[in-house]
């Protein structure tokens, strides 16, 4: 028989954060450890990347990466292959992490060092935050910088590889 009221099978879901255990969980989110960092972004050749993470970890720093596509202003094929990435680091290991990268070939110092928000709505940025160690994440996609090359552009780039 019909009623008006969904009776007692129809469970009652308390919106996000009044439930007792969410409000708890954001109580010990908020208890946990965040350090204070500053990221620099640059572009650079994934052959000097690889250099540099090699010190990871003695140095402490942490880098996000996007590969850039064969056909990006700034990227290629093989040794020449580039990625955009973000460097984060805690304020107090800046001079060691500038010579890490120096001595593998990028210049990371012309890079504008920015603040990162403590409240970032970008994952990877809340997850470096929190983390205990040095990470390395990777994006899967690739990606383009800028402006696509024109044909004229591309047939210059990849001249002496292209089979006719």
């Amino acid at each position: 028989m019909w009623r008006p009221d969904p009776g007692p099978c129809v469970a009652e879901v308390a919106e996000w954060g009044e439930h007792p255990d969410d409000v708890e969980y954001l109580r010990q989110l908020k208890a946990l450890p965040k350090k204070i960092l500053k990221r620099r972004e640059t572009v650079v050749r994934d052959v000097d990347l690889q250099k540099v993470c090699q010190k990871q970890g003695k140095i402490h720093f942490s880098v996000t990466c996007w590969n850039l596509s064969e056909y990006s202003r700034s990227g290629g094929l093989k040794d020449e292959a580039a990625s955009l990435i973000h460097v984060f680091y805690e304020g107090k290991e800046e001079r060691k992490v500038l010579n890490a990268f120096s001595s593998a070939g990028i210049d990371l110092e012309s890079a504008e060092a920015v603040p990162v928000d403590p409240s970032s709505s970008r994952r990877h940025e809340q997850e470096i935050m929190y983390a205990k160690s040095c990470l390395f994440i990777q994006d899967d996609s690739t990606w383009e910088e800028g402006s696509p090359l024109s044909p004229a552009e591309i047939k210059q780039r990849f001249l002496g590889r292209m089979k006719v």
